[in-house]
C-alpha cells in the first residue's frame, strides 16, 4: 500500500472529527462522482487500463492546459484522486466496498498534482510498451514471486535521468525477447513498497528471476541480450547419427512436433541465438533441433533436405513430411509453428451442458474454457493452451451463440478464461491473458477449493453444503499438520480470553475473499509456535459470540494475552503474523506511563534521545504505524542513548493535554524534557522514521563540493568511502542513515562523504555516477602529491554491516602495505 496515502492521517480529536466529517459529506454530496466513470474505465480494468486512462486525462484536462477553466485545478484534483484510490489495491477495495465514506481513515482528501510535461514525458516510462510488462505488487506477487519463471526486471524511477537513457535499450531488449523470457518494469515512485520488499536501493536497478539476481554489467542492448539469454533454461539439440534414432524414441520428445535448423549449402541456417530463442518461445511444446547437412550428408539425404528450416508433426520426421519455414526470425518462425499446432475445441450448447453435469458427478476432469464474442481466428498465442494443459480439457464457448449460458455465469467481458472443477464450481481467471499464466492459473485452480459464488448458492449449496472429498482430503492434509482449533461458544471466555497462556484467534466468514487468503497463512503461522494456541470462529455460525465481542468486519484477528485483546492490522502474511505476536508477547517499544515520565524523561541525559508515538487505540493510522513503530524500536536495539516509547492517549487524557497533544498519531523527539521536534513526513513506515531521527543527530559524514572532493579525498592519503546521491531518490533517504553508522563504526579509520549530485552534477558526472545511491571506496593516494583515481572502488551494497566488515579489511590491509613500504 502507498505508505504515503496510508500512514499520512491523523487522527483528530472528538470535535474536529465531528467537523471533519459533515464538511466531508458536504463535500460528497456536491462532488460525488463514481471514480470508475471519473476514468472512464470498467470496474473490473487492471492496473495497466487505469494508468493508461489516467495519463489520457492528464494530456487533455491538466489545468496547463485549459487555464481558461476557472474549475479546472477542482476537476484535477477529483481526477488524481479517482487514480490514486484505484490504482491501489486495499484503497480500492475499500471504495468498492464502502464508497469514498470508507476511505476517509486512509485517504489524503487533498491532493497535489505533477506540471503537464510530468505526465507527458515522465509519468511511467514503459506504459505504452506492449512488450514491457509494467508490475505492480499484486502482479509480482502472482507472476514473479508465485512461478519459477525467468523474467528480467527493471526497477526506475520517472525522476531519474540514468532511467531514461536506459528506456530506448530496454524496449529493444523486450522486443528481441518477446516470448523468449519475460522482460519486466516496476515504477518505484507508484509502486514504492514492492521495490522497498525486492531490496532495491538505487535507479535504474535491473534484477533478473527467479534467482533474484543483481545486473552489474554494460545497459547496451547487446550486452543485456547476451547476458539474459544467459538464463534460458530452454534446449536445443544438435542432431546427428550417433543420437538421431534415441532422440527421434524418446518417449518424451516423440509426443511433440519437431522444429529442425538443416545447414548446408545453398541456404542460410539458422544462428545459434535464434534457435535458443525458438527453443524458449515453443518450450513444452516442440523440440527444436539442428543438423549440419556437410558433415551429416547420409542423414540428410535420408530425410530428403540439403538445408532449411522445416517442421515435422509428431512421429513424422521422414522424407517429404517437413513444412518449409522460409524465415530467418525467430518470432516469425515460432508465429507459423504455433498455426500448426491443435486448436481449442469450440464448444456447443449441449456439449457445454453436457461438460459442467460430468463435473458435478465426478465423471470428467476439470475444464478451461475460453469465453469469446469473436468468429474470427483467435490469437495464436492461445494455440499454446492445450498443449500445455495436457491431463485437463481445453474448450471455447463463443457467447454470441450462447448468449443464456453466459449471462447465466455472469460474463459480460471478453475474452474471459473460466476453469470449471470436478464435483462442480467454478473460478475466473483475472490475471494476464498470456498462455503461460492462463495456463498456470488453470493448473492451480484445477486442485484448489475456491468457488465463484452467485444468488443461487445461498442457502444452499454454501450454507448447506456437503463437502466433495477432493476439499476435504486437501483441507485434512493441511490442517493434520497444524495445532488451529474450530472454536465455538464453549470456548469463551474460557479457556481462551481467561487462559494464562495466549491465544490467536481468527474470526471469519466463509464467504469472504480476504478470509479466505488469511486462512492458510493462519494456519502456516501456526506451526511456528509452541506457546501460542490457535484457534478460528465462523461467525455465519456462531454470530452471537461473534456480536459479543464486537466483530464488525471480517476477518477480525485478536491475540488474547492475559485476558488482554490485541487485533491484527498488518498484512495477511506468515512473516507479518508472526511479527506482530513476537512484538505483543515481547514488546520492544517502552509503554510510557506518568510515572515512568518523571524517572526517565523528565531526567534524561544531554546526549539522550527519546522517540514517542502518543496514540489512541480507535485511531485507524495509529494501528497501522503501531508495526513500524515496532521494527523502529529494534532498530535502535544496540543504541542506549535512543529510547523508543509510545502514550496511550485515552488511558492517560490529563498528561496528554499537559504535553498539548491534540491529534493521533503525534509523533515526538525529545532532546530534553521539553525540548521536542514534531515528525511530519509523509511516509510513516520505520525506514522514513529512521532516517528522520539521524537528522537530529550528530553526524561523522562530511557534505563535500568538487573543491573538497579534490583536496580531501584525490590527493589525500587517508581512505575514504563516499555516498553519492540524490535529494529525491527515496532509497538515498533510506540508506542515509545506514551511512550515518557507518561513518561512525568507521570513526578513526576511514573518512565518510557524501555528494549530492543535483547540486553537483559535474563532480558526479566526471566520477561516472551512474546510479543512486552509489557508494564508493578512496582508498587513499599511494604518495605524498599524486591524486588517487577519480573512480575510485565500486562498493556494490548498501548494507551496513557489509560495508563496515569491507572497509575495515581493507583498511588493515593498506595499513600493513604502508607499514612494509
Amino acid at each position: 500500500m502507498n505508505l504515503s496515502r496510508t500512514l499520512g492521517i491523523e487522527c483528530l480529536t472528538i470535535h474536529s472529527v465531528y467537523i471533519g466529517v459533515l464538511v466531508l459529506t458536504l463535500m460528497q454530496l456536491v462532488t460525488a462522482e463514481d471514480y470508475y466513470e471519473l476514468l472512464g474505465i470498467d470496474k473490473s480494468a487492471n492496473n495497466r487500463e487505469i494508468r493508461k486512462a489516467f495519463k489520457k486525462l492528464a494530456l487533455s484536462e491538466h489545468p496547463d492546459k485549459n487555464q481558461d477553466d476557472p474549475k479546472a485545478h477542482e476537476k484535477f484534483v477529483r481526477i488524481t484522486t479517482a487514480y490514486d484510490v484505484l490504482k491501489d489495491e486495499e484503497l480500492r477495495k475499500k471504495y468498492d466496498m464502502y464508497g469514498e465514506e470508507g476511505l476517509k481513515d486512509d485517504h489524503n482528501q487533498q491532493h497535489g498534482y505533477r506540471s503537464w510535461n510530468f505526465y507527458d514525458q515522465e509519468f511511467g516510462i514503459y506504459d505504452d510498451d506492449p512488450e514491457v510488462i509494467t508490475l505492480s505488487k499484486t502482479d509480482f506477487e502472482q507472476s514473479v514471486e508465485g512461478t519459477d519463471d525467468i523474467w528480467f526486471i527493471n526497477y526506475y524511477s520517472p525522476q531519474c535521468s540514468h532511467c531514461h537513457e536506459l528506456a530506448p535499450s530496454w524496449r529493444e531488449l523486450a522486443r528481441e525477447l518477446e516470448g523468449v523470457i519475460r522482460i519486466g518494469a516496476v515504477n518505484c515512485e507508484d509502486d514504492w513498497y514492492l521495490c522497498r520488499q525486492q531490496g532495491i536501493r538505487s535507479y535504474p536497478s535491473l534484477l533478473m528471476y527467479p534467482q533474484k539476481e543483481k545486473y552489474y554489467g554494460e545497459r547496451s542492448r547487446s550486452e543485456l541480450l547476451k547476458y539474459a539469454l544467459k538464463q534460458v533454461r530452454a534446449q536445443v539439440f544438435e542432431l546427428w547419427s550417433g543420437n538421431y534414432k534415441s532422440h527421434m524414441e524418446d518417449e518424451e520428445k516423440s509426443s511433440r512436433p519437431w522444429l529442425i535448423s538443416f545447414c548446408g549449402d545453398g541456404g542460410d541456417c539458422l544462428e545459434k541465438q535464434t534457435t535458443l530463442k525458438l527453443a524458449a518461445m515453443l518450450s513444452s511444446l516442440v523440440n527444436v533441433g539442428t543438423l549440419d547437412c556437410n558433415v551429416q550428408e547420409k542423414l540428410c539425404s535420408k530425410l530428403g533436405v540439403e538445408y532449411g528450416t522445416y517442421f515435422f508433426q509428431p512421429n513424422e520426421v521422414k522424407k517429404s513430411k517437413g513444412k518449409v519455414i522460409n524465415s530467418l526470425d525467430a518470432k516469425e518462425i515460432a508465429y507459423t509453428v504455433l498455426e500448426q499446432l491443435p486448436d481449442m475445441k469450440n464448444l456447443k450448447p449441449e456439449e457445454f451442458k453436457e461438460s459442467l453435469a460430468n463435473l458435478k458427478e465426478n465423471t470428467d476432469t476439470a475444464w478451461m474454457i475460453h469465453f469469446t464474442e469473436d468468429d474470427e481466428l483467435h490469437d495464436l498465442e492461445l494455440r499454446k493452451l492445450p498443449m500445455l494443459l495436457e491431463g485437463l480439457n481445453v474448450g471455447r464457448v463463443n457467447c454470441r451463440y450462447m448468449r443464456t449460458e453466459c449471462n447465466d455465469l455472469h460474463i459480460h467481458k471478453f475474452p474471459t478464461f473460466v476453469v470449471f472443477k470436478q464435483g462442480g464450481g467454478h473460478e475466473i481467471h483475472h490475471g494476464r491473458e498470456t498462455a503461460h499464466d492462463i495456463a498456470a492459473f488453470a493448473r492451480d485452480s484445477s486442485v484448489t477449493p475456491v468457488r465463484v459464488l452467485g444468488p443461487s448458492d445461498f442457502p444452499a449449496p454454501v450454507v448447506n453444503s456437503r463437502e466433495t472429498a477432493h476439499d476435504i482430503a486437501a483441507f485434512a492434509r493441511d490442517s493434520s499438520v497444524t495445532p488451529v482449533r474450530v472454536l465455538g461458544p464453549s470456548d469463551f471466555p474460557a479457556p481462551v480470553v481467561n487462559s494464562k497462556d495466549p491465544w490467536f484467534v481468527d474470526f471469519y466468514a466463509p464467504w469472504c475473499p480476504p478470509c479466505m487468503r488469511l486462512l492458510p497463512e493462519f494456519r502456516k503461522t501456526s506451526k511456528h509456535f509452541d506457546d501460542v494456541s490457535f484457534g478460528t470462529v465462523d461467525c455465519t455460525v456462531h454470530q452471537g459470540l461473534c456480536n459479543k465481542y464486537n466483530i464488525r468486519s471480517y476477518p477480525t484477528t485478536i491475540l488474547f494475552n492475559q485476558s488482554v485483546p490485541h487485533q491484527y492490522h498488518g498484512h495477511h502474511s506468515v512473516n507479518g503474523i508472526k511479527e506482530f505476536i513476537e512484538d505483543t508477547l515481547k514488546p520492544p517499544v517502552i509503554t510510557m506511563t506518568p510515572e515512568l515520565w518523571e524517572t526517565t524523561v523528565a531526567k534524561m541525559g544531554k546526549e539522550e534521545i527519546w522517540l514517542i508515538d502518543f496514540y489512541a487505540p480507535w485511531c485507524g493510522p495509529c494501528q497501522q504505524l503501531a508495526p513500524e513503530w515496532s521494527r523502529l524500536s529494534k532498530m535502535f536495539d544496540d543504541n542506549p542513548k535512543i529510547h523508543v516509547a509510545k502514550v496511550d492517549c485515552p488511558a492517560n487524557q490529563q498528561f496528554c493535554s499537559r504535553q498539548s497533544v491534540n491529534s493521533y498519531p503525534s509523533i515526538r523527539l525529545y532532546t530534553s524534557p521539553r525540548k521536542f521536534v514534531k515528525y511530519s513526513g509523509w511516509h510513516r513506515d520505520s525506514q522514513s522514521l529512521r532516517a528522520w531521527v539521524y537528522e537530529y543527530m550528530p553526524s561523522k559524514v562530511a557534505t563535500l563540493n568538487w573543491q573538497k572532493f579534490s583536496n580531501d579525498i584525490l590527493e589525500s592519503r587517508d581512505p575514504w568511502v563516499v555516498d553519492f546521491y540524490a535529494p529525491w531518490c527515496g532509497h538515498c533517504q533510506v540508506f542515509a542513515p545506514e551511512f550515518e553508522r557507518v561513518a561512525e563504526s568507521l570513526d578513526g579509520k576511514v573518512h565518510a562523504g557524501k555528494v549530492n549530485c543535483d547540486a553537483e552534477q559535474w563532480l558526479c558526472q566526471q566520477a561516472g555516477i551512474g546510479a543512486y545511491p552509489s557508494v564508493r571506496y578512496y582508498p587513499g593516494s599511494m604518495r605524498e602529491g599524486w591524486q588517487q583515481d577519480m573512480y575510485g572502488e565500486d562498493i556494490n551494497s548498501q548494507d551496513g554491516n557489509y560495508i563496515i566488515k569491507l572497509l575495515k579489511s581493507k583498511w588493515k590491509q593498506s595499513q600493513s602495505q604502508r607499514d612494509e613500504l
